[in-house]
């Protein structure tokens, strides 16, 4: 995942980046915490019942994060596959399945550039090819006709056996057999361009990552039949801050690792950086191309990367499980916790406002708010309120 929230200050002041993937991961914890409301009253009311909770003290994270960011892999170059035809799907390319038999192709198959993909049924545009040859049977004989005509008026003229009038209507008889001729020919050349419409083709070299139609399928014009992608290179993406992306530029070496290929240093450039934040999250997205000719890398990975002279920060941050994290009431762009405490002979939990910072598998650093030791609700946040009687279970 690609959030983010850097510390800019020495004395610990931080400025708040929420990523698209921290909103993300978030987002079921917040949708429940509006929907089942939280007060903002300091004390439950007499009746209210204790709400059984887990709780989880906030511990220091393990190491400096600082740096490290997590990108997915996607492929280096994709392709929509689609008809540019309408008709009904009579053919499927067929391939040795892993049983031995035929079967249309699938999702992972490998595919080469111009293989028939698929094809709809061509009758009606093989009847509409046969009339317009005939029409343009009918207009090459008519201009013949017309250059014969013209060949021998055009003697008699010269002659001046013949009136001018006639003359004249022979030349624009002959002018429009040419114009028809020429007409029906590039009407033949649709005709055909609209047959061969008809089959489905591999644009590329590549992987078949999905299948959208069915043998009976009716498609039309721009119909995506198919996804074919090429994976000898991957890119990882992921999202840095503005402060960040200042330390990065093209062409720069950047080595990934990967959980799907242990022990293995991927070695990769930066092929784009983003000129623009994203306006939702303000972080930029950056492309970083890694060779894959062995096909070990697909669609969808994690990796992980740290780009080099990132500043450490000065202190080990307190992280919290993302279960924990709600949105206060009042606060639609702020994130919270309930912190356990002891109020005499009942036990209440307290809202309190956190600035998040990055996740690190699945926990979120937390640069204020919280302090290590801190008991914070795991389970049952959603449910509660500020200053909630609350019976802590194991």
């Amino acid at each position: 995942m690609s959030g983010r929230l850097k510390n800019r200050s020495g004395r610990g002041a931080q400025d708040r980046l929420c990523t698209c993937s921290i909103a993300s991961i978030l987002f079921a914890s917040i949708l429940m915490s509006m929907l089942f409301g939280c007060g903002g009253s300091d004390s439950p009311a007499a009746t209210a019942p204790v709400i059984a909770v887990t709780v989880r003290a906030v511990s220091p994270s393990r190491g400096s994060d600082a740096g490290v960011y997590t990108a997915t892999f996607q492929p280096g170059r994709q392709v929509d596959v689609a008809f540019k035809a309408s008709g009904y799907v009579d053919s499927i390319k067929q391939v040795l399945g892993a049983d031995g038999r035929m079967r249309d192709l699938q999702s992972g198959d490998f595919v080469n550039t111009h293989v028939q993909l698929a094809s709809i049924k061509a009758d009606i545009y093989q009847a509409q090819l046969a009339q317009i040859s005939s029409e343009l049977a009918g207009a090459r004989a008519e201009l013949v006709k017309a250059q014969n005509d013209f060949g021998r008026d055009s003697q008699l003229m010269a002659q001046h056996v013949l009136a001018r009038a006639t003359y004249d209507s022979i030349v624009q008889h002959l002018e429009s057999a040419k114009s028809s001729v020429e007409q029906q020919e590039a009407a033949l050349r649709e005709a055909q361009i609209n047959l061969g419409y008809c089959k489905l083709a591999s644009p590329i070299d590549g992987t078949v990552l999905d299948r959208r139609v069915e043998i009976g399928s009716l498609v039309q014009p721009n119909t995506v039949a198919f996804q074919v992608a090429d994976t000898s290179e991957m890119k990882a993406i992921f999202g840095v801050s503005d402060v960040a992306v200042g330390q990065l530029r093209l062409g720069q070496p950047q080595a990934l690792r990967t959980d799907a290929v242990p022990g293995v240093s991927l070695q990769g450039i930066i092929t784009r950086i983003a000129p623009n934040a994203d306006p939702n999250t303000r972080v930029f997205d950056v492309e970083v191309t890694v060779p894959n000719r062995s096909g070990q890398l697909r669609t969808g990975m994690i990796a992980s990367l740290q780009i080099e002279g990132a500043s450490a920060r000065p202190a080990r941050l307190a992280t919290l499980p993302l279960a924990s994290i709600v949105r206060p009431p009042g606060v639609p762009d702020g994130y919270g916790v309930f912190v356990v405490q002891e109020n005499g002979s009942r036990t209440v939990a307290r809202l309190r406002q956190v600035q998040l910072g990055q996740i690190i598998g699945n926990e979120i650093t937390v640069f204020s708010g919280v302090r290590n030791g801190d008991l914070v609700v795991l389970r049952g946040a959603t449910m509660l309120s500020d200053g909630a009687e609350v019976r802590v279970i194991p």
